[in-house]
């Protein structure tokens, strides 16, 4: 799930939008230091660029850790950096989908309010975009992968038999309780990420999980 959406002004680290889903816990405390600290490294190389007179592109920056991950987008029309915290095990393509798309309902709505709080400082009218991250995020799950077993064990294992499938393709589908996201199971077959979500494809095709 998406813990937090930040969008911060590029030109000066002001915040300009918080909108929480889900409240990080005390000992969470350093997932939110890092993010400050990507994003200041973020806003130096920005500057600095600028600074020296080069074009700045968009430009986005993926942070993994065990427990979580950032994603900050720089979109350059607007100068501001549209981030987000969710836990690990979301579906990063899907997250940068919905912050791209966040970024542009965000500069189409708020276009001349931006130049007006530059202006002024005055953010409020930008509080009208929480209820389009809501949406646009679901809430905040949109991201949310829980792969769920369509099928028996016992017809399983009669694919299994019939050489469609292998023993740890077997191993992947019964861990799909609809509860376990592929890094989930990852940790518990001890494999990698990219290895169960390439089986997980090949059982999606199968119609033997869906997600």
């Amino acid at each position: 799930m998406i813990y937090k959406i930040f969008l911060i002004d590029a030109d000066n680290g002001i915040s300009l939008i918080e909108s929480t889903f889900k409240e990080l816990k005390k000992v969470q405390d350093e997932i939110i230091t890092g993010f400050f600290n990507a994003i200041n490294i973020t806003i130096d190389v920005i500057q600095e660029a600028m600074a020296k007179g080069r074009r700045v592109n968009e430009m986005d920056r993926v942070l993994q850790s065990e427990d979580s991950t950032i994603f900050i987008y720089y979109h350059p029309l607007s100068r501001i950096l549209f981030c987000s915290i969710s836990d690990a095990d979301d579906n990063s393509d899907k997250i940068e989908e919905v912050v791209h798309k966040i970024a542009n309902r965000f500069w189409k709505k708020h276009q001349s309010d931006l130049k007006n709080f530059r202006a002024t400082t005055d953010k409020s009218r930008f509080q009208t975009l929480i209820a389009d991250i809501e949406n646009l995020t679901i809430g905040g799950r949109i991201a949310e992968v829980f792969p769920k077993l369509l099928v028996v064990k016992g017809v399983l294992e009669k694919v299994l038999t019939m050489g469609i499938i292998n023993e740890f393709d077997l191993n992947v589908a019964l861990e799909c309780t609809g509860k376990h996201s592929p890094l989930k199971i990852s940790r518990i077959l001890n494999k990698k990420q990219s290895e169960i979500i390439t089986i997980l494809k090949k059982l999606e095709q199968l119609e033997i999980i869906n997600f």
